[in-house]
């Protein structure tokens, strides 16, 4: 067998195996395993979220645009959803 045909053998191989791994991923991440393609996980930010702290001990300005930017979401929040909340009855 010539070599340039294992070269091609070999190839087809490591894209069908590829293609093969992919499609389980994708079936695990159907049944809620594992995150792959589609879904993505909400929340988070860990390498954000300390470079964020990591901002505030350099300009502590910084925390007074986070508060009004929390502030805002939590305003938002509040008004989309005016069903939820607290029981005054």
């Amino acid at each position: 067998m010539p070599v340039w045909l294992r070269v091609i053998a070999i190839a087809l191989g490591v894209a069908v195996g590829l293609l093969v791994l992919d499609r389980v991923a994708l079936w695990m991440e159907a049944r809620g395993w594992i995150y792959w393609r589609r879904v993505k996980p909400k929340g988070g930010g860990g390498v954000a979220a300390g470079l964020t702290a990591f901002q505030q001990l350099i300009e502590p300005q910084v925390r007074h645009v986070i508060e009004e930017r929390e502030g805002r979401l939590a305003a938002e929040r509040d008004r989309s959803s005016p069903g939820e909340g607290p029981d005054r009855s």
